[in-house]
């Protein structure tokens, strides 16, 4: 959406509504009055089928819908409710899912104003439908609503031109493919000619002419194998669900199954809100009680139990690189590397402030600079005793890994014009630019008596050759802009050049937002949660990135849906975020404990091989064993794969061979060649082992042997006895189904067309339909078979209408 233009108010009117009580009319949600107890909309049922219907005065834009309040929490507020909206009031789109919190504070929503292929929605009509209220059997109720938008001229009406075109365009794609199914090959020409449409890509054309036109059943399986092999069926693979595959490399260490194996303790770590003069760290690391039991006994062959800590890999080796953390009783200093190749772990520096390097830390942050072999980190917590004047300033370190040597390399970034003291922040790099970006992240106050204090960090960046720094958003909150935030995710994209930022916490509201920033340009929000499905907020989300195939993975930790600290709150679950689709998918989800999977924990961290495509997860808070000061020294590694091209192929090809036989065994003349075609095509392409391909070759065998039931089977019409049949259903039957396709694709106002008249006799039928009603039957039936067949292939090839990027984010600049 071209950004040139603001949103801002819009107006509206009371267009329809389905009932009201008293004098709590519609119309009084056109006036904001928190302290009138009388203005609002209060419906007369609770019957689902209540809305409220607003009409735009112009065609508008609607990004952005805020509800007021009474002064006092109502019960008959919406606790869940869903917002449509269209440009015609019998032809809406589901643009919100959410629900009004229990409070007097307005709230704000965002609306999808795009579509599924990121064209832009302009509406006359938004209906609200209230689903359920916070009291029982309650009425609903409404106080103010508020509608914020664009609705200048140029830009709706480039929106309505585009959709138009979009809409003629899909209509055109229908008649074109009722021609060449009804073998109309003039008209097909005529009109795909004419309108400069493509029914389908190239692929799909060929794959036609072999299958359905000339019955090559031979040269439509090479045809198919060709394009899985030229990457035509990414898009398809691109939908399948993801398989985890987990392996340990690094198993607990016997001091921690000790503790693991011991009672459960009735005094769990406590998430609380981040507000608060003792903040949960990585979502439930309480600093409470410290030093209260016996410290960790560290080795020398790996590193120790911790939660806070930071993890980071190095793509050109793949090494690991481990730092600091908190153990359950202090801070630590130490850094590890570990060798994925031959799978061992390696001190690099076992205290680091004695090296010239950070102080002992958690809460920090690290990145890792691939160009120069550096590692970078920032920031760190502390305790309420330790926040003295010399302990508050935030110090930028780098650690040269070809010459294990630690450098100062800023003192006081806030002096620097950096940010300053944060912890629960976030950090990543842009290698090629030799730029660290910083982002959020609770700034540690010197005086908690300070009214005027910073909460939460701005975006900041660090130039690393020139060491300057440079402010881009401050920590105030702008609609257009992500607010600043604890416990979130920033990656960077390294083709596309961007910042992407999701969920969070900001007081007590958990964000489960996603936005895009460019550097030096503007910032965009991909999807909320009242909009979308992602990942349930939570405490610990650890998020990771693959430019190559455009995913974002996040892995949660402990749910803020469930019991607060306790262990039906603590689980891992792998969401994947398709960046070309704006879609989510879950990949994976445990609670248990088991030796195929890690153990459920939060406060852990999770880094990404994007050239080995490999996860890799280390430590963390289990939340459910005896004693809160237990964290884990495991190291996982995930590996996420989907079904591969070759499994299609032979599922395609197994398809394809038993059409082909049922099309020879439909024939008794050839009898013998379908025989000797199941024994060896057939045959070659079915795992017996496979119940399923089993029951159906045998199926066929039976076919074959036995022939089409006693020649009494199904058999296709041709079109002359389809145009019989539809006169005799002409008045059963007021419109056609393809009129109403048309109708709806084309936007008609009326709900129903006049019937389409069946197509007139010809004078002289044309070749293929010569003959009497029966006598080109089987030539139909088996045409019909192989349309099934080809349409069940195109399934595994991109739609005509998806974009061949399909980045739907660059389609919104349209």
């Amino acid at each position: 959406m071209d950004d040139e233009h603001e949103y801002f108010k819009l107006p509206y009117m009371i267009h329809k509504y389905s009932s009201y009580s008293g004098n709590y009319k519609p119309e009084n949600i056109l006036v904001k009055r928190p302290t009138d107890q009388l203005s609002r909309w209060f419906t007369d049922s609770t019957t689902p089928s209540q809305f409220i219907m607003l009409k735009l005065q112009t065609t508008s834009i609607v990004e952005i819908i805020r509800f007021g309040k009474y002064m006092k929490s109502h019960v008959s507020d919406l606790k869940k409710f869903q917002v449509y909206g269209g440009l015609e009031e019998d032809n809406l789109s589901l643009l919100l899912t959410a629900g009004l919190k229990k409070d007097n504070l307005s709230e704000t929503f965002t609306l999808r104003c795009q579509t599924s292929e990121g064209l832009t929605m302009p509406v006359n009509f938004i209906k609200i439908v209230p689903l359920q209220s916070w009291g029982p059997a309650y009425n609903y109720t409404i106080w103010y609503v508020e509608l914020l938008g664009k609705n200048q001229e140029d830009i709706i009406n480039s929106a309505i031109h585009i959709i138009n075109l979009r809409k003629e365009e899909e209509a055109v794609r229908i008649l074109l493919k009722h021609l060449r199914r009804r073998r109309y090959k003039e008209a097909f020409e005529a009109l795909s000619r004419e309108s400069g449409v493509q029914l389908e890509g190239p692929v799909q054309s060929r794959l036609w002419n072999a299958l359905v036109e000339m019955g090559d059943y031979k040269m439509a399986e090479q045809i198919f194998e060709e394009a899985a092999n030229g990457g035509e069926l990414d898009w398809y693979m691109s939908w399948q669900p993801y398989t985890p595959s987990w392996r340990v490399l690094c198993p607990c260490s016997d001091a921690v199954e000790e503790r693991l194996a011991r009672p459960p303790s009735p005094q769990l770590p406590a998430a609380s809100d981040t507000d608060t003069d003792e903040p949960v760290l990585n979502g439930g690391e309480s600093r409470l009680g410290a030093g209260a039991e016996e410290d960790w006994a560290e080795s020398g062959a790996r590193p120790g139990p911790r939660g806070g800590h930071q993890l980071v890999v190095d793509p050109k080796t793949g090494t690991l690189y481990l730092f600091g953390g908190w153990n359950g009783v202090r801070d630590l200093d130490d850094l590890w590397s570990f060798d994925t190749e031959t799978e061992r772990w390696t001190l690099l520096c076992r205290n680091s402030r004695l090296e010239g390097g950070p102080q002992p830390r958690s809460c920090h942050k690290m990145v890792f600079d691939p160009v120069h072999g550096k590692l970078f980190t920032l920031g760190r917590y502390l305790d309420s005793g330790q926040r003295t004047p010399e302990n508050m300033m935030s110090d930028l370190y780098s650690y040269d890994v070809a010459t294990r040597r630690w450098r100062l390399e800023c003192a006081d970034t806030a002096a620097a014009g950096g940010p300053p003291l944060v912890f629960d922040h976030q950090m990543c790099i842009d290698a090629d630019a030799q730029t660290i970006y910083v982002f959020g992240g609770r700034v540690l106050p010197k005086s908690n008596e300070d009214p005027h204090r910073l909460q939460y960090s701005g975006l900041y960046a660090y130039h690393i050759g020139a060491g300057a720094w440079r402010l881009l958003a401050d920590e105030h909150a702008h609609a257009h802009a992500p607010q600043p935030r604890v416990s979130h995710s920033m990656l960077f994209h390294p083709t596309e050049r961007r910042l992407y930022i999701f969920a969070g916490q900001r007081n007590r509201e958990q964000l489960v937002d996603m936005w895009w920033w460019e550097p030096g340009g503007a910032a965009r929000m991909l999807c909320r949660a009242r909009s979308r499905a992602p990942p349930p907020p939570g405490f610990t989300q650890r998020a990771t990135i693959d430019p190559d195939v455009g995913e974002i993975y996040v892995l949660s930790g402990m749910s803020a849906s469930h019991d607060k600290g306790g262990a039906s709150g603590v689980q891992n679950s792998l969401w994947v975020y398709s960046l070309r689709r704006r879609a989510w998918a879950c990949a994976y989800s445990n609670r248990t404990v088991s030796a195929a999977h890690p153990r459920p924990r939060f406060a852990h961290q999770l880094v990404y091989d994007p050239v080995r495509k490999i996860h890799y997860l280390f430590g963390g808070n289990p939340g459910s064993c005896a004693g809160s000061k237990v964290r884990l020294d495991d190291l996982w590694a995930l590996r996420l794969s989907r079904p591969a091209a070759t499994e299609v192929i032979a599922v395609a090809s197994r398809a394809i061979r038993e059409a082909a036989l049922r099309e020879m065994a439909a024939d008794p003349a050839r009898a013998p060649a379908a025989l000797h075609y199941l024994r060896n095509d057939v045959r070659a392409v079915t795992d017996i082992d496979d119940p399923d391909q089993r029951a159906s070759f045998e199926a066929l065998a039976t076919l074959v042997v036995c022939g089409p039931g006693g020649g009494v089977a199904a058999r296709a019409l041709c079109p002359r006895r389809a145009r019989t049949l539809r006169r005799a259903r002409h008045d059963a039957a007021p419109a056609s189904h393809l009129a109403r396709h048309l109708a709806q694709v084309l936007g008609a106002e009326d709900s129903f067309l006049e019937p389409t008249q069946p197509f007139e006799e010809p004078c002289t039928p044309p070749p293929e339909e010569a003959g009497s009603d029966g006598d080109d039957a089987p030539e139909w039936e088996a045409r019909a078979a192989r349309i099934r067949l080809y349409e069940r292939l195109c399934r595994y090839f991109r739609p005509s209408r998806v974009p061949p990027q399909a980045d739907v984010m660059d389609m919104v600049k349209l």
